[in-house]
């Protein structure tokens, strides 16, 4: 049997197992492929092409549930107390969202998700890590025991590399194109999630294109930008004389999309209190504008996108659960291009050839490998932010790695060594200081997907601090990728 160590451990806070971290245990965070197999499978039968992954089965251990077995069939699963997980677990030491299992290429991996006790496999604390069959997960004073199965899921893939003007070639991308060309053709209400960058505003368009109200209104209400005192009047609408300044009436949002589709980008940040109200919209399609007594029906698709965590929001108070879930109908969930690298190279290629439209220009090996090598917090928007800032800078048809560094792309691909560009060692400690400072700041920010707040949080500073060292170093989320969010 064959392991392949991929982890990531926190070795500050060690937990005793047999009285110590066994070195041993770290098959524990070690991935197999079962039986010589990948944990992903394909397959194609004529037209017919097909992903196909193992069940695998949760059983506790030590815990108040003692003895009883959970089988997962899904390829992403969740576990805490919080009853919103796919695995509820009833216990003071286990945090609301404690951890998540997810099927990937590379073999089954669980990420803690920032849990107060923290979690263990086969007694050494992870953040994230690669699980061997007979695992055994703590999660609090909670013990699973993982078990991998030899009944299989099976997904179907789109044949294509593409969904309109979304591309991808990885396994997950196709899964995605074909449940995407699945549902556009119903009437279902769709949410998208998926992390900054990852282009959920291009598949909700994609989607609508794709239905059968194409030739329809398609009205986008971002949910980020609009002030939560005109949010209302965007929304519904608003009669003369409703307010100050109401001079005249107004359709809202809803009465503009009639018949057609309505998106609303980052719908996590749509206010509680209006909550309520969309959620009577989405179950009575009928819509009230401010000042006005009676109702007007509106035939109206319903499509949503955040990069929140939903379920966190929920559990938090920041969200309506029966919103979510009547919001969650059918979900389309992007992955981060982190867990498609195969896409990568896809990606940069095609976008050099938009950006260029020459056919000469092109990157060499090693330039790919370059571009390989970065986990990409930014997604597919900072990728091509890249590209295009290297198709203006550098000059040559055959685009190298060298030309990539010039063009101070930072962030990008493995930190340099000192035998790479001469270390700190070369400068003043002052000066010394001020660069490290600058390349942390850098890669805090693409860790969080240009999330400010989330960046802070991390630094363990306030945002306004965060601020001033970003203006104090002149770094600008335009020019790494992305765009600083508050």
């Amino acid at each position: 049997m064959q392991y392949f160590c991929q982890a990531v451990i926190d070795s500050s806070n060690t937990r005793e197992h047999d009285g110590r971290c066994n070195r041993n245990g770290l098959q524990g965070i070690a991935m197999t492929r079962f039986a010589g197999k990948h944990t992903l499978l394909t397959s194609r039968d004529g037209e017919s092409h097909t992903m196909a992954y193992f069940k695998f089965k949760l059983v506790v251990v030590e815990g108040p549930e003692q003895g009883r077995e959970f089988i997962m069939d899904r390829d992403i699963v969740r576990v805490g107390s919080s009853r919103s997980n796919d695995l509820a677990i009833e216990d003071e030491t286990v945090s609301r969202n404690h951890f998540e299992i997810r099927v990937t290429e590379g073999g089954h991996l669980i990420r803690d998700l920032k849990s107060t006790n923290g979690t263990d496999v086969e007694g050494c604390r992870i953040v994230e890590a690669y699980l061997h069959p007979g695992a055994r997960i703590g999660a609090g004073e909670v013990v699973l025991l993982f078990q991998p199965m030899r009944e299989k899921v099976e997904v179907p893939l789109s044949p294509h590399n593409s969904y309109g003007r979304m591309l991808g070639r990885s396994l997950k991308m196709r899964a995605l194109f074909h449940m995407a060309d699945r549902v556009a053709s119903k009437d279902t209400t769709v949410l998208i999630t998926g992390e900054t960058g990852t282009g959920k505003g291009l598949l909700a368009e994609e989607v609508q294109l794709a239905s059968p109200r194409s030739d329809k209104p398609f009205v986008v209400i971002d949910c980020a930008t609009i002030p939560t005192h005109l949010m209302e009047t965007e929304l519904f609408g608003h009669v003369k004389g409703a307010f100050t300044g109401a001079v005249s009436s107004r359709k809202g949002a809803f009465e503009e999309a009639d018949h057609g589709t309505i998106f609303f980008d980052e719908i996590g940040e749509l206010p509680l209190s209006l909550q309520p109200k969309l959620l009577r919209v989405l179950e009575n399609r009928e819509v009230k504008r401010v000042g006005r007594t009676e109702s007007q029906p509106v035939d109206v698709r319903i499509i949503a996108a955040t990069n929140r965590d939903l379920r966190a929001e929920v559990e938090a108070g920041r969200f309506r659960e029966d919103l979510f879930f009547r919001l969650g109908v059918f979900e389309l969930k992007i992955p981060p291009l982190r867990e498609r690298k195969d896409d990568i190279a896809f990606l940069a290629k095609d976008f050099l050839r938009t950006l260029t439209g020459e056919k000469g220009r092109r990157f060499g090996d090693d330039a790919i490998r370059f571009l390989g090598s970065h986990d990409w917090p930014g997604n597919v928007r900072e990728l091509r932010n890249v590209v295009e800032r290297v198709v203006h800078l550098v000059d040559e048809n055959v685009i190298d790695a060298p030309s990539m560094m010039s063009t101070s792309i930072t962030g990008v691909g493995p930190a340099p060594d000192s035998g790479s560009w001469g270390g700190l060692g070369k400068y003043s400690f002052q000066k010394a200081r001020e660069i490290a400072e600058r390349d942390y700041l850098v890669d805090l920010l693409r860790r969080h997907g240009f999330n400010v707040s989330s960046a802070a949080r991390t630094a363990d500073i306030h945002r306004q601090s965060l601020h001033r060292l970003l203006r104090k170093h002149g770094i600008k989320a335009s020019e790494l990728g992305g765009d600083c969010e508050t």
